[in-house]
């Protein structure tokens, strides 16, 4: 039998069996050719896994996870590589019955052909001859019956018990070749010499297949649009579903008025949904949009319905529904047939969202009811053309203080969207799991009706109206449906996206998100509008500082509806200025040898900085003086004995169970295990500790929770009067976010009619102090991961490296040029399959591929793209460690530094701290030579605690360490890992104490004038009772007794106020009740509920409602308005004719009426 695959024979029979299979049968039965096409890649691709040295097998051993291993992809150029895949995706659309073709199975056997040419040429025994390229002549034109889809599985279960046959083998071989290695000097040698010509022989392949290997661009293109196609269902089996031939186009484009269209996806009863134009890669995206129009038009002629347009030049792809958008939008994929057919269902029965009522009982807040409307007026239009309901922005942000309901709003706004047929399914995203959870306990609370799933617990249920997840496990999920049988999120999945708490690092982070679902996007912050990142409302496609509805906190203090905060600057000498080696004591500086600099002695510069203060250092009696402080200041519980509930946002885990510990030696008579909780991800129960800290119900412990990122965010736990900030802040979002953590309201919690009135914050590390300096706080982009961070440092690195002082130096121009091979090479083995490399296709491509040389001559602009499109996309490779890599950054860090420092002294004093830890980790090492692996590397390990390795000229030495010693600091246990407790003496500067009392975002303090006359000392006593029972009573308008009357005006006239001086001052008919309402106005709630139904019945628009919320302000101001007032400023504001420039006069009269009501009952 005459074969392609001839060559293999001999040396690798299973691969050469399966693939011979595969080629019998292309044309016969394409089905089981690709079937057996993907069964021979596996087979070779576990044979590489076993066999070679090089390759280490990752915990997941699917196909795909094998494929995208960095020591895998370095094997192949790029264009092979993607071949693979090609192979290993076309195979699994036939193993799961998905519709293929003819030209899947010949792609795929070529493809098959070329990678066992490479597979021959790099591992073959015998010497390689060249079979040239593929021959088509000789597949048979007739075979054997199709396997049955039992066939097929019970193909891939003796596949998979070979592969476990494998997996066994390589790991008895993986020992077998350490021990041999470790004990015989001659044995590693021969493997090494082996490896050598092995990658000699990968290098002759790769090179064999770039001369050999024909392709077709322009086809191979094609071929990627037909793969996304069917990833999104589309088989593309029928007769007009390719090159369409369609009349009616116009004559100056074709003589015949007819035309091609690439594609045309069909509904079921025969009307087109979509097409899609292709065009080469280095035209104009516009030539598509024109073209596509054209072809939209002829169809719509021809069928009675326009499709949506798709318009792609290769590496972007817009879409452009102008039946109901004006312009196109990028998209990373295409429809399904459901999303289509939904998208054609909603041209004739979407409903406008501006009309829509709200649900009152879920948003029933005037804000709550603007900021809906403002949403809808955002997302929807009137066509001033034809008058038609138009859809117009696809982004919106929202502004709520934390604890004014922002969750609540969305759940409103989603039910409209809902209701009036905009969205069929909504995502939530948020950070944090805690968040996710209570999400999703709210949405299923007040709209019970529709399902929900979280996808951090559940199985994906494609039917559930509301999905919850982490940004985190998102991104995993759509990457995830590349795999073999998980779920599939297409980029049309979500109609809209909630984004909880939006800001910069947010979308930085998880950018690919953002980019690839084409849905509407909510964000929702409590950042103050001013504090917001530019970057920020642009990801929302907004002008700066004009978010699309705002509540802010100042607003939310003044309606009563958060309570405001007073905050204590609390300064010590360390927490603020560092630990100075040269300001101890003598028996402190012994200790800080001994402790810090392992015993080495102190040149006497050494200084411990305010940051690494309880990050890996962490001093006794700073927390002693600073938790002292908070127990003696603190607001106390009823009784005045107990601090009240108290939240510490400490810096780490470490610093949290420290911070524990000091309390435990504080007072072992009341500080107990239940008492003072560590809430971290690392606690386990951590939410059940949750829940018991923010119980309303009933009290429970903990009393005081220590919290590392666990409770910054999302937590409501009104009972909470202190807040501690054991750690620096850069982000003012989540600054705000913190502080939200004490400012819900909480009433009757000091007794009956004792409400909180305020809560504490205790800003121990310079907050305040550091936002009043950087308004913004600093960019959070700046906060990148240690990958991230290397990878600059590295391309930073080999930069600095091109300078003329180091162009003669041979062994500095070697490493310049491993660096940027290092560089290239991940950006040219990413993973083309993962969505949010597939979103940076171009500029992966440009300087990936084989475009090393680029590398060598990269601009400022080069540096800027790479640094921030593609550091992003490096991931670590696969066994990589946290520890690994904090050693390089500390490494490459010291390797710059000793290129910018050549005098040595200089060097080693500038620098002794990072030092001391590279040498305290070669120390620990040391203690775990039994390990063959840190046995073998024992002398490189001790390079630097010999005395002059810091003061050798040069870096080789230190890559050389770094090399040697990164794969072994895993072995380090924990325990022994860099933290230090030490025992310096530390105090509270007195001077640096600040108490403020904030009200707002701006930090305006509240200014209480000194008075004299009784009535402003009656009008200071009542706010100093605002929460008393029969004052909130008065506000809220309820009807009160004689009795409770009499006793109130005990109350206050007891105290040496004259009431007799009172009434001469205001007049015989002075009222207390009166009085009451005018100082301290109407509650909110009353009359928030005045007006509640009366802005749902007629549903008005935004400027309506913030209308109507000026003479809320008014009432709860003062309790009564009066009707003229509404012509005036600020209402002259909305409309030169004051109220009847706003609204109708039926609309007026009532407004009159409610107000008027107010008027009499005050």
């Amino acid at each position: 039998m005459n074969s392609n695959f001839q060559f293999l024979k001999n040396e690798f029979a299973t691969f050469f069996d399966r693939a011979v299979k595969a080629e019998q049968s292309v044309i016969t039965d394409p089905r089981t050719s690709l079937v057996y096409s993907r069964m021979a890649l596996e087979e070779a691709i576990n044979w590489m896994y076993a066999n070679d040295a090089e390759l280490e097998t990752p915990y997941d051993t699917s196909l795909n996870s094998l494929m995208v291993q960095t020591q895998f992809k370095e094997q192949f150029n790029h264009k092979l590589y993607n071949d693979l895949h090609i192979i290993r995706k076309v195979g699994n659309l036939a193993s799961h019955n998905k519709p293929v073709n003819d030209a899947d199975a010949h792609n795929a056997i070529e493809a098959l052909f070329y990678y066992a040419k490479w597979f021959g040429r790099s591992y073959a025994q015998e010497d390689y001859e060249d079979t040239g390229i593929f021959d088509f002549e000789i597949i048979p034109r007739e075979g054997a019956n199709a396997l049955s889809k039992r066939q097929i599985q019970q193909l891939q279960i003796q596949l998979d018990k070979e592969l476990n046959t494998y997996q066994a083998q390589l790991v008895a071989k993986e020992e077998e070749r350490q021990l041999l290695a470790y004990e015989n000097e001659l044995f590693k040698k021969q493997i090494d010499d082996l490896q050598a010509q092995l990658q000699a022989n990968k290098v002759e392949a790769n090179t064999a297949d770039e001369v050999h290997h024909p392709r077709n661009e322009a086809e191979t293109r094609k071929y990627i649009i037909d793969l996304a196609l069917r990833e999104a269902g589309w088989d593309l089996n029928g007769i007009n579903d390719k090159e369409y031939k369609v009349q009616y186009m116009p004559k100056s484009t074709n003589v015949s008025e007819t035309g091609y269209v690439d594609y045309v996806l069909w509904d079921d009863d025969g009307l087109p949904l979509a097409l899609i134009e292709a065009k080469r890669t280095l035209e104009s995206v516009t030539i598509g949009e024109n073209q596509a129009q054209l072809y939209a038009d002829s169809l719509e002629k021809m069928h009675g319905r326009r499709p949506i347009m798709y318009y792609s030049n290769g590496y972007e792809t817009y879409l452009w529904d102008d039946q109901f958008y004006k312009q196109s939008r990028p998209v990373h994929g295409f429809y399904t047939k459901a999303e289509l057919q939904t998208a054609m269902f909603r041209r004739t029965h979407r409903k406008d969202i501006r009309l829509a009522p709200i649900d009152t009982d879920i948003a029933g807040r005037s804000y709550q009811m603007r900021s809906i409307k403002s949403i809808a007026e955002h997302f929807a239009g009137t066509d001033k053309t034809t008058g038609k309901l138009i859809g117009t922005n696809r982004g919106a942000l929202l502004v709520l203080a934390t604890g004014t309901g922002k969750t609540r709003v969305s759940i409103a706004f989603s039910k409209v969207m809902l209701e009036c047929n905009w969205a069929k399914r909504v995502l939530f995203l948020a950070d944090r799991t805690s968040l996710v959870d209570q999400a999703k306990r709210n949405f299923v609370k007040l709209l019970p009706e529709h399902t929900s799933v979280n996808l951090l617990e559940e199985k994906d249920n494609p039917d559930a109206r509301f999905a919850f997840s982490t940004y985190q496990t998102m991104m995993g999920l759509i990457d995830g449906s590349r795999d073999d049988e998980a779920r599939f999120y297409g980029v049309g999945h979500f109609d809209l996206i909630i984004i909880d708490e939006a800001h910069r690092s947010i979308y930085k982070k998880y950018q690919a998100i953002f980019e690839y679902f084409d849905a509407l996007f909510l964000g929702l912050t409590a950042t103050p509008i001013d504090r917001i990142d530019r970057n920020t409302y642009q990801m929302f496609g907004l002008a700066d500082q004009s978010p699309t509805d705002a509540y802010t906190f100042d607003e939310a203090v003044a309606n009563r509806h958060l309570s405001p905060y007073r905050t204590i600057t609390l300064p010590t000498q360390f927490l603020t200025h560092g630990i100075k080696y040269s300001e101890l004591s003598e028996e402190e500086k012994e200790e800080f040898e001994d402790e810090i600099l392992d015993g080495e002695e102190a040149t006497g510069n050494e200084w411990i900085s305010a940051s690494e203060l309880n990050s890996w250092l962490f001093n006794k009696p700073t927390a002693i003086e600073t938790l002292k402080y908070v127990l003696d200041h603190g607001i106390k519980k009823r009784g005045g004995d107990e601090l009240g509930k108290t939240i510490i946002f400490a810096k780490n885990q470490k610093h949290a169970q420290f911070l524990k510990d000091t309390f435990m030696e504080l007072d072992k008579e009341l500080f107990g295990n239940d008492y003072v909780k560590v809430i971290t991800h690392n606690e386990p129960k951590a939410k059940e500790f949750i829940n018991r800290f923010c119980d309303e119900e009933k009290e429970r412990l903990p009393q005081i929770a220590i919290s590392v990122d666990m409770m910054d965010t999302g937590i409501d736990a009104p009972s909470c009067v202190n807040l501690v900030f054991y750690k620096p802040v850069k982000s003012y979002a989540k600054f705000w976010q913190m502080i939200g953590r004490g400012s819900r309201l909480r009433p009757d919690l000091f007794g009956v009619g004792e409400d909180k009135s305020h809560f504490l914050i205790f800003d121990l590390c310079g907050n305040f102090e550091f936002f009043e300096e950087n308004p913004k706080g600093i960019d959070a982009s700046a906060q990148k991961s240690l990958t991230e961070i290397l990878f600059s440092l590295r391309l930073q690195l080999a930069e600095y490296l091109k300078s003329p002082q180091f162009k003669d130096d041979t062994s500095l121009q070697d490493f310049k040029t491993e660096l940027l091979d290092g560089l290239h090479r991940e950006i040219a083995t990413l993973n083309l399959e993962r969505f949010d490399v597939k979103m940076k296709l171009e500029i992966v491509h440009e300087f990936g591929n084989d475009n090393r040389e680029i590398w060598n001559h990269l601009s400022k602009r080069d540096i800027k793209r790479i640094e921030e499109e593609l550091a992003t996309l490096v991931k670590p490779q696969q066994g990589d460690t946290d520890l690994a890599r904090y050693y390089d950054k500390l490494l490459y860090t010291l390797i710059t530094k000793r290129l910018e420092t050549p005098n040595s002294e200089e060097y080693v004093n500038s620098f002794i701290i990072p030092i001391s830890k590279i040498a305290s980790t070669s120390k620990k090492l040391l203690k775990k030579t039994t390990i063959p692996a840190v046995k073998a590397k024992e002398d490189i390990i001790k390079m630097p605690l010999e005395e002059d390795f810091w003061k050798v000229d040069g870096i080789v030495h230190l890559e050389k360490l770094r090399k040697g010693v990164r794969e072994l600091v895993k072995y380090i246990d924990p325990v022994d890992q860099r933290y230090v407790t030490t025992d310096f003496a530390d105090y509270i500067l007195e001077e640096g104490i600040k108490t403020s009392h904030h009200s707002n975002e701006t930090g305006e303090v509240y200014a209480v004038s000194p008075f004299q006359i009784n009535v402003h000392r009656l009008e200071q006593l009542i706010r100093d009772n605002e929460n008393h029972i029969t004052i909130t009573r008065i506000r809220k308008g309820e009807p009160i007794t004689e009795s409770e009357l009499k006793a109130l005006e005990d109350m206050l006239f007891s105290g040496g106020i004259d009431k007799e001086a009172i009434e001469k001052e205001l007049g015989s008919q002075f009222s207390l009740v009166t009085f009451i309402v005018s100082l301290m106005g109407l509650s909110p709630e009353k009359v928030d509920s005045a007006f509640a139904q009366f802005i749902n019945d007629y549903q008005f628009n935004a400027i309506q409602i913030e209308f109507l919320d000026t003479i809320k302000k008014f009432l709860t101001t003062n309790g009564k308005i009066e009707p003229s007032k509404l012509y005036d400023s600020p209402f002259k504001n909305y409309h030169s004719m004051g109220i009847d420039g706003v609204f109708t006069t039926q609309q007026a009269d009532l407004i009159f009426k409610i107000v008027g009501d107010f008027n009499k009952a005050n």
